[in-house]
Protein backbone atom coordinates (compact mmCIF):
# COMPACT_ATOMS: atom_id res chain seq x y z
CA UNK A 1 0.00 0.00 0.00
CA UNK A 2 1.23 3.90 -0.74
CA UNK A 3 -0.11 6.12 1.15
CA UNK A 4 -3.68 6.29 0.61
CA UNK A 5 -3.30 4.09 -2.54
CA UNK A 6 -3.76 0.53 -2.68
CA UNK A 7 -2.86 -1.98 -5.36
CA UNK A 8 -5.38 -5.04 -6.45
CA UNK A 9 -3.25 -8.38 -6.59
CA UNK A 10 -0.18 -6.51 -8.96
CA UNK A 11 -2.99 -5.64 -11.73
CA UNK A 12 -1.82 -2.30 -11.87
CA UNK A 13 -5.22 -1.21 -10.21
CA UNK A 14 -5.74 1.35 -7.83
CA UNK A 15 -8.02 2.08 -4.95
CA UNK A 16 -8.32 5.39 -3.50
CA UNK A 17 -9.28 4.68 0.09
CA UNK A 18 -11.26 7.41 1.70
CA UNK A 19 -12.78 7.44 5.20
CA UNK A 20 -16.32 9.11 4.79
CA UNK A 21 -18.92 10.18 7.52
CA UNK A 22 -22.73 9.41 7.49
CA UNK A 23 -25.49 10.51 8.74
CA UNK A 24 -26.97 7.88 10.22
CA UNK A 25 -30.37 9.61 11.56
CA UNK A 26 -31.52 9.99 7.64
CA UNK A 27 -32.06 5.61 7.97
CA UNK A 28 -34.39 6.11 11.02
CA UNK A 29 -36.22 9.50 9.87
CA UNK A 30 -39.54 8.19 7.78
CA UNK A 31 -40.47 5.46 10.11
CA UNK A 32 -38.40 6.43 13.65
CA UNK A 33 -40.85 6.59 16.69
CA UNK A 34 -39.37 8.51 19.91
CA UNK A 35 -37.28 6.72 22.78
CA UNK A 36 -35.99 7.91 25.91
CA UNK A 37 -33.90 6.02 28.60
CA UNK A 38 -32.31 8.36 30.80
CA UNK A 39 -31.07 11.21 29.45
CA UNK A 40 -30.68 9.42 26.25
CA UNK A 41 -33.53 9.91 23.28
CA UNK A 42 -33.40 9.82 19.51
CA UNK A 43 -36.03 7.64 16.86
CA UNK A 44 -35.68 4.01 16.34
CA UNK A 45 -37.61 1.59 14.07
CA UNK A 46 -39.92 -0.37 16.78
CA UNK A 47 -40.83 -4.06 15.67
CA UNK A 48 -42.94 -6.07 17.57
CA UNK A 49 -43.68 -9.20 15.49
CA UNK A 50 -46.47 -11.81 17.28
CA UNK A 51 -46.03 -15.53 16.91
CA UNK A 52 -47.64 -18.88 18.00
CA UNK A 53 -46.27 -21.33 20.08
CA UNK A 54 -46.77 -23.83 22.76
CA UNK A 55 -48.81 -25.76 19.49
CA UNK A 56 -50.62 -22.93 18.81
CA UNK A 57 -52.55 -22.30 21.83
CA UNK A 58 -50.02 -19.04 23.13
CA UNK A 59 -49.75 -15.85 21.38
CA UNK A 60 -46.51 -13.88 22.13
CA UNK A 61 -45.03 -10.75 20.95
CA UNK A 62 -41.22 -9.90 21.11
CA UNK A 63 -40.65 -6.40 21.19
CA UNK A 64 -37.49 -4.90 19.37
CA UNK A 65 -36.65 -1.18 18.59
CA UNK A 66 -33.90 -0.73 15.84
CA UNK A 67 -31.93 2.76 17.18
CA UNK A 68 -28.21 4.57 17.32
CA UNK A 69 -25.54 2.06 18.98
CA UNK A 70 -23.89 5.37 19.68
CA UNK A 71 -27.09 6.55 21.74
CA UNK A 72 -28.49 3.49 23.39
CA UNK A 73 -26.15 0.97 23.09
CA UNK A 74 -24.86 0.99 26.27
CA UNK A 75 -28.00 0.25 28.17
CA UNK A 76 -27.81 -2.78 30.44
CA UNK A 77 -30.29 -5.77 31.52
CA UNK A 78 -33.43 -4.30 33.37
CA UNK A 79 -33.43 -0.15 31.87
CA UNK A 80 -36.35 1.46 31.69
CA UNK A 81 -36.93 2.17 27.53
CA UNK A 82 -40.07 4.37 27.09
CA UNK A 83 -40.66 3.84 22.85
CA UNK A 84 -43.59 5.96 21.14
CA UNK A 85 -44.50 7.15 24.49
CA UNK A 86 -44.96 3.36 26.16
CA UNK A 87 -42.49 1.95 29.07
CA UNK A 88 -40.27 -1.20 28.41
CA UNK A 89 -37.78 -3.11 29.81
CA UNK A 90 -34.72 -3.59 28.16
CA UNK A 91 -33.82 -7.87 28.08
CA UNK A 92 -30.81 -7.62 25.69
CA UNK A 93 -28.88 -5.34 23.36
CA UNK A 94 -27.11 -7.19 19.59
CA UNK A 95 -25.04 -4.55 17.96
CA UNK A 96 -25.72 -4.97 14.40
CA UNK A 97 -23.44 -5.16 11.58
CA UNK A 98 -20.64 -3.00 11.56
CA UNK A 99 -21.66 -1.70 15.56
CA UNK A 100 -23.62 1.36 14.18
CA UNK A 101 -27.11 -0.01 14.75
CA UNK A 102 -27.95 -1.77 17.75
CA UNK A 103 -31.28 -3.58 18.14
CA UNK A 104 -33.15 -3.42 22.01
CA UNK A 105 -34.69 -6.65 22.73
CA UNK A 106 -37.53 -5.22 25.25
CA UNK A 107 -40.31 -6.44 27.32
CA UNK A 108 -43.41 -4.57 27.41
CA UNK A 109 -43.68 -2.80 31.45
CA UNK A 110 -47.24 -3.00 32.73
CA UNK A 111 -48.37 -0.04 34.28
CA UNK A 112 -51.40 0.04 35.75
CA UNK A 113 -53.70 2.44 35.22
CA UNK A 114 -56.19 2.89 38.07
CA UNK A 115 -60.27 3.61 37.19
CA UNK A 116 -61.64 7.04 38.73
CA UNK A 117 -63.78 5.23 41.72
CA UNK A 118 -67.18 6.71 41.38
CA UNK A 119 -70.22 5.64 43.49
CA UNK A 120 -72.74 3.16 41.68
CA UNK A 121 -76.05 3.89 40.86
CA UNK A 122 -78.08 0.95 39.97
CA UNK A 123 -81.24 2.79 39.06
CA UNK A 124 -80.80 6.27 38.07
CA UNK A 125 -82.19 7.70 40.99
CA UNK A 126 -78.46 8.88 41.68
CA UNK A 127 -75.50 8.50 44.44
CA UNK A 128 -76.93 8.30 48.00
CA UNK A 129 -80.72 8.10 47.28
CA UNK A 130 -83.24 5.33 48.65
CA UNK A 131 -84.25 3.44 45.55
CA UNK A 132 -87.58 1.27 45.32
CA UNK A 133 -85.74 -0.57 43.39
CA UNK A 134 -85.32 -4.46 44.42
CA UNK A 135 -83.10 -6.53 42.57
CA UNK A 136 -83.03 -9.71 45.25
CA UNK A 137 -86.89 -10.06 45.53
CA UNK A 138 -86.44 -8.40 48.79
CA UNK A 139 -87.99 -5.00 50.60
CA UNK A 140 -87.04 -1.25 50.86
CA UNK A 141 -86.99 -1.76 54.27
CA UNK A 142 -84.35 -5.06 53.98
CA UNK A 143 -81.23 -4.08 55.64
CA UNK A 144 -78.29 -5.29 53.28
CA UNK A 145 -75.40 -4.50 55.07
CA UNK A 146 -75.96 -6.31 58.00
CA UNK A 147 -77.05 -9.39 57.42
CA UNK A 148 -76.59 -9.13 53.81
CA UNK A 149 -79.57 -10.81 52.61
CA UNK A 150 -80.07 -12.03 49.04
CA UNK A 151 -83.07 -13.96 48.67
CA UNK A 152 -85.89 -11.81 49.92
CA UNK A 153 -85.46 -13.22 53.76
CA UNK A 154 -85.09 -10.80 56.73
CA UNK A 155 -81.80 -10.03 57.93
Amino acid sequence: MHGALGCFGGLGLYAVYMAFTEDLSVFLADFGVPISAGSASGLGILDMPSEMIADGVVMTTDYKVTCLASVFGDLQYGAGVNVDGLPYTVRNVELLDDGKFCDLMLQRSATPVLAAVTPAVLDGNGVDIESAVILDGGTPSTNYVDGNVLNGGTP
